[in-house]
């Protein structure tokens, strides 16, 4: 958290510094606008004046609009100015190209329900299949793929996320993929930014499995000597799928899961652990 003391009034106010430290509705609040900023619709400058004020909860008043209008305030306006620039700016990055580009970093599935009865896996996906990580994978490498295809991007993105979000079953946990009807329809209802969202964090998630220190049931575990072939390059960067194929053939050939179905419906992290074991148990080459 960041700290902003005004000593005018004895205060001090903390303010988010990256996402985890936001509020689920603070989150929705910033990503709306960072996507029209994406869209050119809002300026970068705009954009950061606009989420200081939300996360601080400063208003203006119709003192401050009067005085604005004589020409009262240029103090006020340039200090507030240099704050959202200073203490908002961790929202976007300048990538190699010198674009912005959104750094949504967080394990955090900050839409865990869509349109009220769909949700969403757990955090750093922690509660999908084998088969559904599979499954959307494969739908997000051709959504990324045909980026440059609005209608096939937009059809893509709602299988993608038809894949993930599902209805509860009479236990409470999401239906199994399992002889489960997908309806991509559905989910044209769900703002496209919000969409694109939910696949940035879903590909951070993955980031996160293939190259981070991560305690997985209680164990502290790196998984990233699975994963031998994943640095990316600049042509890649928004891949999912990458090293993963492997993986998951290794897992299919070894059948100590049971059959194909019933190793689709194992958890992915038993999956990865068993292959983690697996690969420690081997002998080392002298």
């Amino acid at each position: 958290m960041h700290s902003i003391e005004i000593p005018s009034k004895q205060q001090i106010v903390e303010i988010p510094s990256d996402w985890d430290e936001c509020s689920p509705a603070q989150v929705e609040f910033i990503l709306e606008l960072a996507f029209e900023v994406m869209a050119g619709s809002r300026s970068l400058a705009d954009f950061r004046i606009k989420i200081f004020s939300k996360l601080t909860g400063l208003k203006f008043g119709f003192m401050y609009f009067l005085r604005n209008r004589l020409g009262l305030n240029n103090a006020v306006n340039e200090r507030i100015y240099q704050l959202s620039q200073e203490l908002c700016n961790w929202i976007f990055v300048e990538n190699e190209d010198e674009n912005l580009e959104l750094q949504y970093n967080t394990i955090t599935n900050n839409f865990p329900v869509l349109l009220e009865n769909y949700y969403g896996p757990d955090q750093l996906i922690s509660d999908m299949t084998l088969m559904e990580f599979k499954n959307s994978i494969t739908l997000l490498d051709q959504y990324y793929e045909a980026k440059d295809q609005e209608e096939e991007a937009e059809l893509l993105l709602n299988y993608f996320i038809a894949t993930i979000y599902r209805p509860k079953n009479e236990r409470g946990e999401r239906r199994s993929l399992h002889n489960y009807i997908i309806e991509p329809e559905i989910f044209t209802k769900v703002p496209t930014w919000k969409k694109q969202v939910i696949a940035i964090w879903f590909s951070f998630c993955i980031k996160c499995l293939q190259e981070e220190d991560l305690d997985i049931y209680g164990i502290d575990v790196n998984l990233s000597i699975l994963f031998p072939q994943t640095a990316t390059s600049s042509n890649n960067t928004q891949r999912v799928n990458l090293g993963w194929t492997g993986v998951l053939m290794d897992i299919a050939e070894s059948g100590v899961f049971g059959d194909a179905t019933s190793t689709g419906q194992t958890l992915l992290y038993d999956v990865l652990l068993f292959l983690l074991k697996k690969h420690q148990d081997q002998p080392k080459t002298p």
